[in-house]
């Protein structure tokens, strides 16, 4: 493009040229009438500069283009090609903006953009009706001028999102709205709030539904389980037929205990910490309890126990809840480690204020890619010989629903025949020493 300008320049040049020269040849004054042609063609190119500065100054519309010659034309043949594909483009990015804003006006959930100072920048009409933002009046608000809610306030300003946030509307009492947080360009944030009440529901008559079975069921085996009992303690039963009763009597208690599970579970779901007898609980104490119950059990294989327990840290919580999660990981403990191993257990204060309590076997080990499966409900890594050792597969899931409602973490960590390490980490707030 740049090469048929500068031709068609020179083309106009050596005409403007010959042109003053055949008149220069009839005249007689050849320099006069080449320096006239060479300053009407400077000029005549001046002119057409200027049209074209101010076409561009006035916004280089292609409605009033101006009607030029030579390399002006090419020039503005190039804008005006350039302004219609950016045209192009504009207009697809407005039909694009278009299909959003209206997705974003049917959406079922809140979406919001804050900036690094939480100054709301855009939001869609759920907003409006889940967290009573509008955009048309809140724009250039901070978030927290609009939402206050303490819990949502400091999800973000903690910065780690990782996790969603739950917490209730102000229509409800229940944790009955998620929060997700999306971060992009190092410094907005992308705000998504999900409605999920109706999934609340159905977790609700599911964990109604287990608990009223399981009480049900558990009535009639406790009947069942006695019966049972007092036919074993008849004489005159051949080894065959008490055989049966006895292998009757053992998975009936099974299922007792399964059914003691679930109801633990369903209590530990429905109940708030608050709700519960939250007491000081000495753990030293609730340590060598368990360890008594498991050296009276038919799992204890003679291991050893290596205490180290401070009993001045002592942790506020549910007594009944703290022993099953500590009796829970201390029969693990005991049931996957060979005869006569021995079994660490320490108690203590960290550093940082928070209490871990910490029971290392040397037993068997798990697999890795099984340890994040562990918690979930009847989750076995091996059906055979858990069912054998009389696990229900609940156990950990009531550890985890513990340490959650005590504010703490459950972390398992485990290499195969090396061992198993199991802490329960209490936070500092939940924290109480006392002096002996």
């Amino acid at each position: 493009m740049r090469i048929a300008s500068f031709w068609i320049e020179l083309r106009q040049a050596l005409f403007v040229f010959i042109v003053s020269l055949i008149v220069g040849f009839i005249s007689g004054y050849w320099a006069l009438s080449i320096s006239i042609g060479l300053f009407a063609f400077i000029i005549w190119q001046l002119r057409q500069i200027m049209h074209l500065r101010r076409w561009i100054h006035d916004g280089a519309s292609l409605e009033s283009v101006p009607d030029l010659h030579g390399s002006a034309y090419q020039i503005i043949s190039q804008i005006c090609d350039i302004k219609e594909q950016e045209q192009i483009k504009h207009d697809n990015l407005e039909a694009l903006l278009a299909r959003f804003d209206e997705a974003t006006k049917v959406m079922p959930d809140a979406m919001l953009i804050i900036d690094q100072m939480q100054m709301i920048e855009w939001s869609n009409p759920a907003a409006k009706k889940i967290l009573n933002i509008d955009m048309q009046r809140d724009i250039g608000q901070r978030i927290d001028n609009i939402v206050r809610d303490p819990v949502i306030t400091g999800y973000l300003n903690n910065g780690v999102y990782k996790e969603p946030l739950e917490f209730s509307s102000a229509s409800s009492l229940e944790n009955d709205l998620m929060l997700r947080v999306v971060t992009y360009e190092d410094s907005k944030k992308l705000l998504i709030v999900h409605d999920h009440a109706d999934l609340l529901h159905l977790q609700n008559v599911r964990k109604a539904f287990v608990s009223n079975a399981s009480h049900e069921m558990r009535t009639p085996l406790t009947v069942i389980i006695g019966y049972l009992e007092t036919l074993c303690l008849r004489e005159e039963m051949s080894g065959l037929t008490k055989r049966g009763v006895e292998g009757a009597l053992e998975q009936a208690q099974r299922l007792k205990q399964l059914i003691e599970d679930l109801l633990s579970l369903s209590r530990l779901e429905s109940l708030p910490l608050s709700k519960s007898d939250v007491d000081q609980v000495d753990i030293s104490m609730l340590v060598h309890e368990s360890i008594e119950l498991i050296k009276s059990s038919d799992t204890y294989k003679q291991q050893h126990f290596e205490l180290s327990l401070d009993s001045r840290v002592q942790v506020n919580g549910d007594y009944r809840e703290l022993q099953s999660a500590i009796q829970n990981i201390l029969d693990n403990a005991v049931k996957y480690s060979a005869e006569e191993t021995q079994i660490d257990v320490n108690w203590q204060k960290m550093t940082d204020g928070t209490s871990v309590l910490s029971v290392t076997d040397k037993g068997v080990g798990i697999e890795e890619s099984h340890i994040p499966r562990l918690t979930e409900r009847f989750y076995r890594i091996d059906q055979g010989r858990s069912r054998d050792m009389g696990g229900t597969g609940l156990g950990l899931s009531i550890v985890k629903h513990v340490m959650e409602r005590h504010g703490g973490n459950l972390t398992i960590v485990s290499k195969q025949q090396k061992g198993t390490n199991v802490q329960l980490q209490f936070p500092s707030n939940r924290m109480f020493m006392c002096n002996k």
